[in-house]
């Protein structure tokens, strides 16, 4: 099995709703996304997939956040924007997008070097 895993950044504003903490305020985070694919064979050129390809689909993908106010980008006008919300969001964008014989298997948000949400299909 191979598995390709691709970063990438991004900034952006958020506040969570119905929170407690100081996180119920607008503020702001350099958000680092990863994202991992496998796969059991490699194509004619030797490759899982082009990374350069990969990292394009995923810079695609949070383009809609950068330098954005998240909780006004859909579906995040409708659902709390906390990074667990965002990383499935992302994988369910992203596995739409790539070919249907690789397997998005991770998707990993990071608010700050200190604190990430991994999300995985059941």
């Amino acid at each position: 099995m191979y598995e390709l895993t691709v970063q990438t950044t991004f900034s952006a504003a958020h506040h969570l709703l119905d929170y407690s903490g100081a996180c119920r305020r607008i503020h702001g985070h350099n958000w680092k996304v990863k994202a991992s694919l496998q796969a059991s064979q490699l194509n004619e050129k030797g490759m899982v997939f082009d990374l350069m390809e990969f990292q394009r689909i995923l810079n695609t993908c949070v383009q809609q956040f950068d330098h954005r106010m998240i909780n006004e980008v859909p579906p995040f006008d409708r659902i709390n924007p906390t990074s667990e919300h965002l990383a499935r969001i992302i994988f369910e964008w992203m596995s739409e997008h790539l070919p249907a014989n690789l397997r998005l298997t991770e998707i990993r948000v990071a608010e700050t070097d200190d604190y990430s949400v991994v999300y995985t299909p059941e």
